[in-house]
């Protein structure tokens, strides 16, 4: 069904993993269209509530493949690919349900740009993120400059840019990037568990929560409040709100049907 991906679907939770090992995972046109169109698929698919992306082998992605790269021949075919790279990682941050990005590798250029679209990111301690591509003359094309800027203070953001150095799991931690740190052993298990819990939640109230957060970097404070007034509005009337409070007062465990 894809030649640079592996999917799985178990328990509500879809299981994404590059798989170009021999690439260290690094993009090519071909995931690019693949990874596009899984987005469509899985965030039309009510039975998936949570989404981890993984790389296979000792990579989570190094980045647009540099045979791609050397190959764009103009500056329209140029525009071409990072307008595809962008598409791809604006519907990556867009889709519906909870993402998390389980960095079990480096995550360079393009593949630290589809971890920043990930609403969560688990990192083993021994994989390295950055955006190295000022070193050869470039700069982060699929929303890196916006998504650093965004997650990061504004200086920290530019030292990554400007200098290109990846920097260590542990750093990536202390400056709010990422999560969480573990042993490359437990990451998996914790991606699973983590995305296990978010399946269990009531999808409607995680959506419109993801879509008030990401909002939040867009809009005004009173732009924010008034959206979030109406998402409340439109919650309260849900059949998962009422099942959370009958569950609440019945001192048993929720059953949220996403209604």
């Amino acid at each position: 069904m894809y030649e640079t991906l592996e999917l799985k679907i178990a328990d509500s939770v879809a299981t994404v993993t590059l798989n170009r090992p021999d690439r260290l995972n690094a993009i090519n046109r071909k995931m690019i269209d693949e990874l596009h169109r899984l987005c469509r698929e899985l965030d039309g698919d009510s039975a998936v509530r949570a989404v981890i992306l993984g790389g296979h082998g000792r990579a989570f992605c190094a980045g647009a493949d540099i045979t791609v790269l050397d190959g764009l021949d103009g500056t329209r075919n140029a525009l071409d690919f990072i307008q595809s790279m962008q598409e791809l990682t604006n519907a990556l941050e867009a889709m519906t349900m909870p993402t998390i990005a389980a960095i079990n590798g480096i995550a360079f250029g393009g593949g630290c740009e589809l971890a920043l679209a990930c609403d969560l990111r688990l990192m083993a301690n021994n994989a390295t993120i950055g955006v190295p591509e000022i070193k050869i003359g470039l700069l982060p094309g699929a929303g890196g400059t916006q998504r650093l800027s965004r997650l990061l203070p504004a200086a920290v953001a530019k030292e990554m840019i400007y200098f290109g150095d990846p920097i260590d799991a542990e750093r990536a931690v202390q400056l709010g990037l990422v999560n969480q740190s573990l042993v490359p052993e437990a990451l998996a298990g914790c991606a699973q568990s983590w995305a296990t819990k978010l399946a269990a939640l009531p999808p409607l109230a995680l959506r419109a929560g993801k879509s008030l957060i990401n909002g939040a970097a867009l809009h005004g404070i009173h732009d924010g409040v008034v959206a979030e007034r109406q998402a409340m509005g439109m919650l309260f009337g849900t059949a998962d709100s009422k099942e959370g409070v009958r569950a609440f007062l019945e001192k048993r465990r929720a059953e949220f049907t996403g209604r």
